[in-house]
């Protein structure tokens, strides 16, 4: 007989910019729904005290003292990952929208399917009245991708060990969600979605603004020119 094959390690990824005031709900929750999960936070520069929380929370965590952007936070974290023998990444953001309980929906995606990368979509089943500029940002991310994709701007993700390997030195910097899908697309890689909870985050503000939305559109349709260009990485 067989062995039976060994469980992969999975560690959570949660990119930070200053959220102390959240970080230890989401940590709880977290901890309470997967307390098998490892959880990496890593803080993008912020300036409210997020490392004290940390080090009180005690999680593994890294950071630096500048902002540098979500992506390369991302990217980082993913290089910590792959370098520890994770075999699997779960992101998720750090305001407290994403329910833990979802964790389960999508590593079931991931190791059910024959797929690399898993996303968490809030819009499966429809948009908000006030969203148009997101359903719009899909449609385009859609269009060049091939694949319905109903949530461009959503940071929740299980990411297999093909996506882990690639993007630990790929992962798209800045504001990257939209160009992620790009950029998986490309490489070959297969993304599935699975319908989640949307949350008001706990506390603060989003830095998802209106302008950073037409940021992410405007940086999609340069991408759509650019990355077919680009070679191919192999993971």
């Amino acid at each position: 007989m067989a062995p039976p094959l060994a469980r992969p390690r999975t560690l959570t990824l949660i990119p930070a910019h200053n959220e102390a005031g959240n970080l230890p709900a989401v940590i709880g929750e977290i901890r309470a729904h997967r307390p098998d999960l490892d959880i990496l936070v890593v803080d993008d520069g912020s300036t409210d005290g997020t490392t004290r929380v940390l080090d009180d929370l005690r999680v593994r965590w890294l950071g630096w003292a500048h902002r540098r952007g979500v992506g390369c936070a991302v990217r980082a974290g993913l290089r910590y990952g792959a370098r520890l023998g994770f075999d699997v990444v779960v992101r998720l953001d750090a305001d407290g929208q994403h329910d833990a309980a979802d964790i389960a929906r999508l590593l079931e995606r991931l190791h059910a399917d024959d797929v690399d990368a898993v996303l968490g979509s809030r819009y499966a089943d429809a948009y908000p009245g006030a969203e148009p500029l997101k359903r719009a940002l899909a449609t385009v991310v859609s269009t060049v991708t091939g694949r319905r994709v109903t949530d461009a701007t959503s940071g929740f993700w299980a990411l297999g060990p093909r996506a882990v390997t690639l993007l630990a030195s790929h992962h798209p910097r800045g504001y990257p969600e939209p160009e992620l899908h790009l950029f998986l697309s490309r490489n070959g890689l297969k993304v599935a979605e699975v319908a989640v909870g949307s949350r008001a985050r706990l506390s603060g503000r989003s830095s998802l603004t209106v302008l950073r939305l037409l940021a992410a559109a405007a940086r999609v349709l340069l991408a759509v020119v650019i990355v077919p260009l680009r070679r191919r990485v192999e993971p």
